[in-house]
Formats: structure tokens, sequence, C-alpha cells
């Protein structure tokens, strides 16, 4: 099966149902939309059957076609252990998000476009992560802009169109930096061996000066800064999950802020080892100040969905922090973290839509205890709370527990940092808990109907993977440890350290 193309298949099968729902009843327009993606979630279960973990490091699945043969641009796709993780990731979410929207309140006119784009981002994401020609991958990266922009702009809350527009300037022009760096690469590759090329393995053989090379890291890294977010880049991210309906912010947060953190792990490590090493020092510590800054915002909050968006930050600071330690341990540490992230926060969106359902506000005062009448909902809710805390058992807690192990390398300081990061992580989720379970609540919330049917699916298919992250982490591991091994005997081989 290594020449079977999972990847193009993956792509054109929401393509398809795309188009099928054009000349469909409107009605019909969400069943087809689930079939699809429940098509390609099964065909990313396929492939595990043939994956070869002991070679995880090497491009499985691969295919090439031609596009531009002068510019050796060409569709060249597939997948080693880190990309294949966050293939597997995409099309779960994007499974779990049209499951969503089927019973979703808020989603009730113009079907056939919202399950069109949901399925053209689920296209244009394994898009993202499948490529392996830097020009294409760009392509991607910037396609999924456009379904994200509409859903949050025609489905979404009062503000909808104010975050809509804002997320796209934010991501757009970031992603400038980001083409002329890709741009520039490739002029590079043509000076250096006489022929242009955008491959992302005939890239890594190019040579800069210091100084070029920590340019060229700064362009990429901008446009993934922004894209991640981390402070002070992430001012667009709160605004586009406060407006989006649920499945759009499931996403959002699950998969597309994991874009710039698998570019910036693939691409400015990958492409910039020198640069890397020189920066590591303050992307590691703006890392720290991004987990602590934003879990300082997240408990500010009194939206939920605000809530939950701040704390993505967090984690992401996490991811970001891990990976820049450069060592074996920070790297498996943000890759799982990354994965796990993608579960959690899909579960508590998910959980401030059906807040919203049942109450109408987002305002966590009127949320005051209502978990209490809901046993069914409050048991995912706080699985998923346990979890995002990074409590032993937790789908998190292997990222935070392999960040701290990976900044002791280092300096106790900078592990008790981390430490600091990890404990004011934990409080805002404790003080979610509170509010939900503890407080008073009041007396109209005593006839909340429990979670149940398609909803609950949803969220029982992110709550066993948080369970399997957390207690068989080893499963994941086989995933990307290779690649972990590969990039740290590539990082010495060119900086010698």
């Amino acid at each position: 099966m290594e020449g079977f193309p999972f990847a193009s298949l993956s792509m054109i099968l929401p393509v398809l149902g795309s188009v099928l729902l054009v000349f469909l009843r409107e009605e019909y327009s969400k069943w087809v939309a689930v079939l699809t993606s429940a098509l390609v979630f099964l065909l990313s279960l396929v492939s595990l059957l043939f994956f070869d973990f002991g070679q995880a490091q090497k491009v499985q699945f691969e295919e090439k076609y031609t596009l531009v043969p002068e510019l050796n641009l060409s569709l060249h796709l597939g997948f080693d252990g880190l990309s294949y993780l966050m293939y597997i990731l995409t099309t779960l979410v994007s499974l779990v998000a049209i499951l969503w929207s089927v019973r979703d309140q808020k989603v009730k006119h113009r079907l056939k476009e919202y399950f069109t784009w949901f399925l053209l981002t689920e296209t244009f994401l394994v898009g993202v992560f499948a490529s392996l020609d830097l020009m294409v991958f760009y392509v991607f990266y910037e396609l999924t802009l456009v379904p994200m922009f509409f859903v949050i702009g025609i489905w979404g809350y009062k503000l909808r169109l104010y975050s809509a527009y804002k997320f796209f300037i934010y991501i757009f022009v970031s992603s400038l930096f980001l083409l002329l760096g890709i741009v520039s690469l490739a002029v590079a590759h043509q000076r250096q061996f006489g022929k242009f090329s955008f491959n992302y393995f005939d890239l890594l053989n190019n040579s800069y000066s210091l100084g070029f090379e920590v340019f060229m890291f700064l362009l990429f890294f901008l446009a993934f800064a922004v894209k991640t977010p981390i402070v002070p880049f992430h001012t667009w991210l709160p605004d586009a999950h406060g407006e989006a309906p649920t499945a759009g912010s499931v996403v959002l947060a699950a998969v597309l802020l994991k874009m710039g953190t698998y570019a910036l792990l693939r691409f400015n490590i990958g492409l910039f080892p020198e640069a890397s090493v020189f920066l590591m020092p303050f992307i590691v510590l703006w890392g720290i100040l991004t987990i602590v800054l934003a879990s300082w915002f997240t408990i500010s909050q009194s939206n939920v969905k605000r809530f939950v968006a701040y704390s993505s930050v967090s984690h992401m600071g996490f991811v970001v922090a891990g990976m820049f330690l450069l060592n074996a341990e920070g790297l498996r540490a943000s890759i799982m973290e990354m994965f796990a992230h993608g579960l959690t926060s899909s579960a508590f969106f998910m959980m401030a839509g059906l807040f919203y359902e049942r109450l109408n506000s987002f305002d966590t005062k009127v949320l005051k205890g209502s978990a209490k009448f809901m046993p069914l909902f409050a048991l995912v809710v706080v699985l998923t709370a346990y979890s995002s805390m990074g409590l032993p058992g937790g789908s998190s807690f292997w990222g935070k527990f392999l960040t701290i192990v990976g900044a002791r390398e280092y300096t106790l300081q900078l592990s008790l940092l981390v430490l600091a990061g990890a404990f004011f992580s934990a409080v805002y989720v404790l003080y979610l808990l509170k509010v939900l379970y503890l407080d008073d609540a009041e007396e109209r919330q005593a006839n909340l109907s429990d979670i149940r049917g398609l909803k609950l699916l949803s969220f029982l298919f992110l709550v066993l993977p948080m369970l399997l992250v957390g207690f068989l982490p080893h499963v994941f591991f086989a995933f990307f440890d290779s690649y972990v091994g590969n990039l740290l005997r590539y990082l010495i081989s060119k900086v010698g350290a």
C-alpha cells in the first residue's frame, strides 16, 4: 500500500462531497457532509495499518505531480511521523465538527454553503500537512482562510463581520512575509545550485550566512507566530472564537492553530537550524511569557468562549517553548501538546456551544452551577478539564511534564519558570470547574436537559482519545519519536551542538 494515494484521496473526497451538495436538496446536505467526513476519517484509520512506525522519520504514502517544470514546482504529497499525526487529528476533528453541526441550533440556514465550507476546509488542511513543496504549502495555508472567513461572517454571533475581517486581515498580511521568505529560499537555491526549487528536501541543502538565516527565520516566524498565535500577536483569536459558531471554533482551535506550530517545527527549525539555536533562549522565554500572560487573561474573562480562546493561547505557549528547547524531551512535549490541545480545546468549545443553546448566554454568571443538572455532560466536561490541567493520566500531562524535563536539562531556573506556567494554566481550569460545579445555580437551570445523541457522540470522539493519550502515551510517541531523533541528528550535523 506504499503507493496508495491516501493524501490525495483524502483531499478529493471532501471536494466530491461539496460538488454533490450542489445537486441535492438542502435537507440532505448535513448527512452528505457527515458521510463524506466519516469516509475520510475511516480512510485515515485504514492508513494506520500500512504506516511504518519504525521508519516514521521517512516520508511515506508519497505522491508527486509536476505543476510548473520550469520552476521545479510540483504537487508533492506525503507523510512522515509529524505530519501524519496532524493528518489523523484533522480527519477526526473535521468529523466531530460536522457531527456537532447536524444538531446545532445556530446552523439553520444556508446549509449547503455551511457544510461545503467545512468539507473544503478539510481538503485544504490535509493539503497543508501533506505538502512537501513550500509554494504548494503556502497555497493551501492561505486557502484555509477563505472557508473560515465565511463560516464566522455568515453563521457567527453579533460581531461576526468585524471578527471575520480581523481574522482574515491578521493572517493574510502576516502570510505575505511567509511568501517573501519562500520566494527568497527558491532564489537562493537557484543561485547555489543553478535551478529553482520549492521542494522542502532540496531547500534543506541551501547554505546561508548567519545574518541572512536569522532574517529568513524571522520572516517565517512572524507568519507562524500570528497563526499560532503567541502574545502579542494573539488579539485576533478571542474575537474570532467569540463570534464563530461552535463547529468553527472547534476546527479553528484544534487544527488551524496547529498549522502555525507545525510549520514552526517543520520549517523554522528544519530550514534554519543555526538561527534556531541562536534565537532559542529568546523564543523559549517568549513562550513561557505567553503561558503566564494568557493564563491571566483567561481567568479575567466573563465570556466562556473567550475564556477558552485565551486558554488556547496559553497552551500554544507550551508548544512553542517546548519545541525551541531543541532537545528530545522538549520536541516530544511540543508535538504531544499539539495533539492533546486539539482534543481538549474542541471539547471545551462544544461545552460553550451547548451552554449557549441551553441558557442563551456565554456569561459565566449565568452558567453558575449548571453542570450539576446534566450528569453525562458534567462527566465529559470534568474529564476534559482533568486532561487540560495536565494532571497525571490526562492528555496534556505529557506535554507539560516533558517540557519541564526538557527545561531542566538547561537550568533549574528555566524549569521553575515552566513549572510556574503550568501552575497558572491549571488555575484557570480550576476556576471554571468552580463556576460550573460549586457555585449556586439559578432556578431555571433545574430544567436543563442532559447531552445525548450526536452531541454526546461528538464528545466521546474527543474524550476517549484524551484518555488514550494520557494512559498510553507510548502509542503516540511511536508516531514521531523517529522524526524527533532524526531532527536532532540533523541539528547536530548543521550546528555541532
